[in-house]
């Protein structure tokens, strides 16, 4: 995660632990080298600026207006991100704009960036905001070349704006030096998008390796935190990454050490990225952030951190083994490419898992087969209302244990059979769809590994994980399944997060009402499918309250109603038990809307009808309809409810559910 080198140009003489890791000037020259330097980085930044004064890489530091940053749109998804930004006037104002107003607010923990531990010296990095550079003296950790052996695993690089359009065969010449998987920069604070993002992740998909994004965080509360990650996760829909991307928390902005709980700042992070559907969520600090106590590396998982510690003296050996990842050089070139890069290690494979150890493929309504997706990759569609008609899987390069599935199918059920290998589950040419699916690994394979997996749903969209051979996705809604994402996690390694339930299996809904009538008074309460009122007594309804009983999926939501009251005409809705009518004032209520809310209403449809005078049982109305009369001076007598399942069998009648006068 780079500045640019420009961005460098104050050398100070630092007195560390370190004095032979440090580049430094003689006291004599320092006047005239800061002077010279500060210019030269004035210069530099200026022109940087005027070059990409199309983005909202670099803030116009002169001003305190609003600058409003070009909109990305995805070709495929044809979703707009539009950022609006203000820009600081000083380094204080940024600081400033970007702190909660407190009097009790903590004053930053200076950290240090050099440190020595069982494995030696090393640096650490050290502010490399886009929006609030900062000239800083740099260690002199070493330039390595990638052709260099005695290193260690180069796993992956991370790139930003500063690496500029890196090419296909840049990423190409990556690849033949071991690297597996790139990191990019999308986003900082809610002000920036890197300009370079699209191209930087068209061409290493293009070069065939893994695509991860990051966003350079500056949250010091949970609100902010959820802002950030909102901000993050629009960026990375709007440039194509799709649910499996790996996205992650860059936390080392040194002007919010110690100013809030960042453990539990970049969980609330980790949580609203789980609920806009990204689900592999990972952190990167750099090595003093832990050894300080400002990140709790159990609560967050040392296997879901990326630690940054970069060593002065480069040896073949893997350190910090017991976190995810390990960022051990910011200045590794590879020949034939521009610039430098930084260099990781990945220990969990999540960052360079390209080679996969799972295939899988869908036949997909009016698509057919799909290309095979390979470990954590969402196979089949989402948003385009398009069924999943069968399924294969496979296991890669390995002969240790197999694979079994099954699913669930459209007035079929579960097949009796487990398929395995390659078999086809499910059907095509007969346009059923997939409703729910499990899956299990066999042999070896099953005592190495878990196998994750979820998947997306009509109406549910995204529903948590399920592992190793339990069920997931729905029974008895009618739902089609419309995409699946497949996961294998080494036994012993952290499960990917979610929430809520991996299989729903359709319950009925029970809607309890109760009518005012003249003479009688209140009846009492009935269920959905009972009448309530009266019939042939010529006694009209004057009120009905209405609730939702038994809410078995505990869906969210509730219920509104409205009635059309003799001399007074439609009244406003009432929700959840409070009265619509009249008590007491002897005022017929005469027609009837209900409709449900929330989650409710997303999974069922509610049907009524009304017992009208002279007429007699009128027509179903449903979802917010009317029903009886109006201008007819018809008083209700009678109602019934009944819920009905989304894609299930309406009630059926042949007269008009309204009638108006």
């Amino acid at each position: 995660m780079k500045m640019k080198k420009n961005i460098f140009g104050l050398l100070a003489i630092v007195t560390l632990a370190f004095p032979n890791s440090v580049i430094a000037y003689g006291q004599e020259n320092m006047s005239t080298n800061t002077e010279s330097s500060v210019q030269s980085s004035e210069e530099n930044v200026m022109s940087r600026s005027s070059e990409e004064s199309d983005s909202s890489d670099i803030l116009d530091e002169s001003t305190s207006e609003t600058i409003t940053s070009p909109s990305y749109e995805n070709e495929e998804t044809s979703t707009t991100v539009s950022v609006e930004q203000t820009s600081p006037s000083t380094t204080t104002s940024v600081e400033n704009s970007l702190e909660t107003e407190s009097s009790e607010d903590q004053a930053a923990i200076i950290l240090p960036y050099f440190g020595e531990d069982e494995y030696g010296s090393y640096s650490v990095p050290r502010n490399r905001s886009d929006i609030n550079p900062e000239v800083l003296s740099r260690a002199t950790t070493p330039a390595v070349s990638a052709d260099t052996l005695a290193t260690p695993t180069k796993s992956f690089v991370d790139i930003s704006s500063h690496n500029g359009n890196v090419s296909i065969e840049d990423f190409k010449i990556m690849k033949q030096y071991g690297v597996k998987g790139v990191v990019i920069k999308l986003t900082e604070y809610t002000t920036y998008i890197n300009n370079f993002a699209r191209v930087q992740i068209n061409n290493a998909k293009a070069a065939g390796l893994q695509v991860s994004a990051y966003h350079y965080s500056w949250f010091k509360t949970d609100a902010d935190a959820i802002k950030e990650a909102e901000y993050f996760a629009n960026a990375a829909k709007s440039f194509g990454l799709d649910s499996s991307t790996v996205m992650v928390n860059d936390m080392e902005e040194p002007q919010i050490a110690g100013k809030g709980d960042h453990t539990q700042n970049s969980l609330a992070f980790q949580k609203r990225l789980n609920e806009l559907g990204y689900g592999n969520v990972r952190h990167y600090v750099g090595l003093y952030w832990l050894n300080s106590g400002l990140i709790n590396a159990s609560k967050l998982g040392q296997k879901n951190l990326w630690v940054a510690a970069y060593p002065y003296s480069v040896s073949k050996n893997n350190y910090y083994t017991s976190y995810g990842a390990w960022q051990w050089n910011d200045k590794l070139s590879f020949p034939g490419v521009n610039g430098s890069f930084d260099i990781s290690a990945d220990y969990t494979n999540v960052y360079s898992s390209n080679e996969s150890l799972i295939d899988y493929s869908s036949h997909v309504m009016n698509i057919g087969w799909q290309v095979a997706a390979a470990n954590n990759q969402v196979s089949g569609t989402v948003g385009q209302a398009k069924r999943i008609e069968a399924i294969k899987l496979s296991l890669v390069n390995t002969s240790n244990g197999g694979i079994e599935y099954q699913t669930h199918i459209q007035d079929i059920g579960w097949e009796k059979n487990w398929k395995a290998n390659g078999q086809i589950s499910g059907t095509t040419g007969q346009k059923k769809q997939i409703e729910a699916l499990r899956i299990r690994l066999t042999g070896a394979m099953a005592a190495k590994y878990d196998i994750y997996y979820r998947v997306h749903t009509e109406r549910f969209g995204w529903l948590n994980w399920a592992k190793n051979g339990a069920q997931a996705g729905t029974q008895g809604f009618g739902y089609e399944l419309e995409a699946y994402q497949i996961r294998l996690v080494p036994k012993g390694e952290s499960a990917p997060t979610g929430s809520g339930n991996s299989f729903v299996i359709y319950q009925d809904l029970a809607i309890q009402y109760q009518a005012h009538i003249r003479e009688k008074g209140w009846q009492g309460y009935v269920v959905n499918g009972k009448i309530a009122g009266t019939t042939g007594q010529a006694l009209p309804i004057e009120a009905l309250e209405m609730k939702v009983g038994s809410n078995p999926l505990s869906l969210s939501g509730g219920i509104d109603y409205q009635a059309h009251v003799a001399k007074e005409g439609w009244q406003n809705w009432k929700s959840d038990n409070a009265i619509s009518g009249t008590v007491g004032k002897a005022l017929q209520a005469e027609a009837i809307r209900i409709k449900l809310n929330g989650n409710l209403a997303t999974h069922y449809d509610i049907y009524y009808r009304v017992h009208s005078a002279s007429y007699g049982w009128l027509g179903w109305a449903k979802n917010g309809e009317a029903a009886g009369t109006e201008r007819l001076a018809k008083g209700m007598e009678a109602i019934e409810v009944r819920i009905v399942k989304k894609h299930g069998i309406a009630p059926s009648s042949s007269t008009a559910a309204f009638l108006k006068g």
